[in-house]
């Protein structure tokens, strides 16, 4: 019988965010500083073959439902590989992508074949100039190209995720939500969780305030508005916080999500990073390293132990004594590059 994951609040965990590298090929001002930053030696990374040992190890724990994040996942050598691997592994009954777009082209079809039937794309804004202001060079072309090929190839769902950056204003809302009502896609508006690291670094000079974008999230509602008659989405739409809606008439779904720590309530999710760490939370420092164990010789079934007690120190919320505190705000621990989306 396969045992589950239960931590101290009687929440399931049968999640897993996976990020496979902490290389990215753009540097999205809310993510990471202009000019990168340290990245791992890649023997510092696990190696494909150590990645399947944890995910084994989680299945039979109760993990049934893996993302694969970076970085950007697509920079990983012979990513395909992985996938059909854990494809092959008992209990993961859902793999899904979160991939900033820019290569998934002329991954898709290979994805589509291994397995992959959900996946969600960064891209905070419609204006080709500004999408690449804020990722510092990023091609929004090669971005819409690959969200129309996966549509056209019938992907169970493509959701685009659209932080709130201080660029985001009147005009980029309506675009986004014309984007939903004229496509079969979920359009995700995410309001921006702060970084640590991220207080020390010099942001472009249009992005210094990237904390207060010009239109917020309850903003969206007057915007969706002007376009009909909408309303909510009862059931759910994948295995995240997101709350979703559906304008009368529209191809597509608008959904959001909030930050706030109501949404920690029902956290069922814990990350491996691309360095082997396990982490609960990320507003938490707090993680366990898988890596040394599995190189330093231990059995699975030692580390099934390690990890179903470390299960049980996962936070209630965000604001519990474990989280990362910069002055007066709370922030996440890290750059997200190296926790993983």
């Amino acid at each position: 019988m396969k045992e589950k994951l239960i931590d101290n609040y009687n929440r399931k965990i049968d999640y897993l965010r996976l990020s496979v590298t902490d290389r990215c090929n753009l540097r999205c001002t809310y993510c990471m500083p202009e000019g990168g930053i340290k990245l791992l030696d890649r023997r510092e990374l696990l190696t494909y073959e150590e990645i399947l040992r944890v995910v084994r190890i989680l299945s039979e724990l109760g993990i049934k439902k893996i993302r694969l994040t970076g970085g950007e996942p697509l920079l990983r050598d012979n990513i395909l590989d992985l996938i059909e691997g854990i494809r092959n592994i008992p209990g993961i009954e859902d793999l899904s992508l979160t991939t900033n777009g820019t290569l998934l082209r002329k991954f898709l079809k290979d994805l589509y074949s291994a397995g992959i039937r959900r996946i969600n794309i960064s891209m905070d804004s419609l204006d080709p100039k500004k999408y690449r202001e804020i990722t510092r060079g990023g091609d929004l072309t090669k971005v819409l190209e690959a969200i129309e090929s996966s549509v056209e190839m019938g992907f169970e769902s493509v959701k685009i995720n659209v932080v709130l950056t201080s660029l985001f204003d009147w005009k980029d809302s309506l675009e986004f939500i014309k984007f939903a009502i004229e496509k079969p896609v979920s359009i995700r508006f995410i309001e921006m969780m702060s970084i640590s690291d991220l207080d020390t670094v010099e942001c472009s000079s249009n992005l210094i305030n990237i904390d207060k974008p010009k239109v917020d999230i309850r903003s969206i509602f007057e915007s969706m508005n002007k376009f009909g008659k909408y309303c909510k989405i009862k059931e759910p739409l994948g295995f995240g916080p997101a709350v979703y809606y559906r304008i009368n008439g529209s191809k597509g779904k608008i959904g959001f999500i909030i930050n706030k720590r109501e949404s920690c309530y029902y956290c069922n999710r814990i990350r491996l990073t691309s360095k082997g760490s396990i982490k609960l939370c990320l507003f938490s420092s707090l993680e366990i390293d898988i890596k040394k164990e599995l190189r330093g010789g231990t059995d699975n079934e030692r580390i099934k132990k390690l990890i179903k007690s470390f299960i049980k120190r996962k936070p209630k919320d965000r604001n519990s004594n474990i989280k990362c505190k910069v002055g007066s705000d709370l922030k996440i621990a890290s750059f997200m590059n190296k926790i993983g989306g």
